[in-house]
């Protein structure tokens, strides 16, 4: 089995600036899985760590063969590692979502080392998972919300933006998150989207297809030729709501008003 060791301190996603602004594109490590974190660095010194330990580094071996669910698939093959030598895998009673739909998948499952920290792990399958890209949080005191302007009860939560252009069917992906929800937008080519359910609403102009996902709830939609997914640990009301309030999927502000 292929083990590879990565240097990843676990920093700070909120963004304290325009949310209108993209980072640049952030280049795969030696296993092709692209990790975003923030630019702001964080003395791992100034880190609490529910277990007591630092965090050194992490492992990603591949996914074990006929692996179905993504939960068995990222509690398998990610180790955190800490300085004293020790390590630990995430849990699968932390999943937050877990999203599938036709050949992509998308897992939001919280960290062993703190009690705010968690990460969204891009996958896509031909005949095996393979992982292409994580998205690490933590939920600091000193980050600060933005206003995203979008149909959300809440008017300012975190936003990470997160592009994987790599891939041969890219990926860019936004999550908005606070110390009890995460939601996360995908965006990619619609090249082939798997049969869903179309959910039965008043309005029949904005048709949502509803994914059916052990953990959370999902939706999808088809705009010029882009496949959106709205995926998260809320109702799917709340979806459906911050799935209308988004631009057009060409408009350059997508998908932020």
């Amino acid at each position: 089995m292929r083990r590879i060791g990565m240097m990843l301190s676990l920093a700070v996603m909120g963004l304290s600036g325009c949310v209108a602004e993209r980072a640049e594109p952030i280049e795969p490590t030696e296993s092709g899985v692209t990790i975003n974190e923030s630019a702001e660095e964080t003395s791992s010194k100034d880190i609490p760590v529910t277990t007591d330990k630092e965090v050194f580094g992490s492992m990603i071996e591949d996914v074990p063969k006929g692996t179905v669910r993504l939960v068995d698939a990222v509690t398998a093959q990610y180790t955190l590692q800490y300085t004293d030598g020790t390590s630990e895998r995430p849990s699968r009673d932390g999943v937050i979502y877990e999203t599938v739909i036709d050949d992509l998948g998308l897992i939001a499952i919280k960290l062993p080392n703190r009690d705010d920290s968690f990460g969204v792990f891009n996958y896509s399958r031909d005949e095996e998972w393979g992982l292409h890209g994580i998205q690490n949080f933590t939920i600091p005191e000193a980050a600060e919300k933005v206003r995203h302007g979008l149909d959300l009860p809440e008017e300012e939560l975190f936003v990470a933006n997160f592009e994987m252009s790599q891939l041969e069917r890219p990926v860019e992906m936004w999550t908005l998150y606070d110390e009890t929800q995460c939601i996360t937008i995908l965006v990619t080519d619609a090249s082939s989207v798997a049969d869903g359910e179309l959910i039965d609403r008043r309005d029949d102009s904005n048709e949502r297809y509803r994914l059916n996902q052990p953990e959370g709830n999902g939706l999808f939609y088809v705009d010029q030729g882009k496949l959106i997914v709205v995926t998260g640990n809320v109702s799917e009301e709340v979806l459906l709501d911050l799935s209308d309030s988004l631009p057009e999927a060409w408009s350059v502000d997508f998908p932020m008003n």
